[in-house]
């Protein structure tokens, strides 16, 4: 009988403190969507910095794959605008430039406490996979993606890069 009380205590503790341990988010919390590029260095120091450029800029996801496409109606609030679209199996930059390591197939992993670490196969170099994670909270606007282990001029360089949520952001 004493080993069934002594598990029954460890699992009561174990229950009374959830928090205490990272919790996988639901596929509905993982990072695939459409972000907005936030174009200052370092990053928006707020959430109100993001919530001002989505408000300027009215992005949308068909605006980001017209612009993916590079088919933006002149004029548009969104010309000069970049975006992310994250899918299960693609990481698509409108701003990747042929030879960059920005964009191609990507492999997600577990989304932990709002990060989700991946594997990236760039289409322009097929045999560098880059290592790398994605910090989207939930209660956040700010989306950052970090890229490890990015070669250039024969060392490698780590490159973050600020995105911001905006209502579409979420595909279903």
């Amino acid at each position: 009988m004493k080993p069934r009380r002594t598990f029954a205590g460890i699992l009561a503790i174990a229950c009374a403190f959830p928090v205490a341990f990272p919790v996988p988010l639901s596929a509905a919390d993982s990072p695939v969507g459409a972000y907005l590029w936030f174009p200052e260095p370092g990053g928006p120091k707020s959430e109100q910095a993001c919530r001002e450029l989505v408000a300027r800029v009215k992005p949308s996801k068909e605006k980001a794959e017209m612009s993916l496409w590079g088919r933006l109606p002149e004029n548009d609030p969104n010309e000069g605008s970049f975006y992310l679209l994250l899918s299960e199996s693609r990481m698509e930059p409108t701003y990747a430039a042929e030879g960059d390591y920005d964009s191609g197939n990507v492999t997600l992993g577990e989304t932990v406490n709002g990060e989700t670490p991946f594997t990236l196969v760039p289409d322009d170099h097929p045999d560098t996979p880059i290592e790398g994670a994605i910090v989207a909270k939930p209660d956040s606007s700010i989306v950052i993606v970090t890229l490890r282990a990015i070669p250039v001029n024969g060392a490698t360089t780590d490159r973050t890069t600020y995105f911001c949520r905006f209502d579409e952001g979420i595909v279903t």
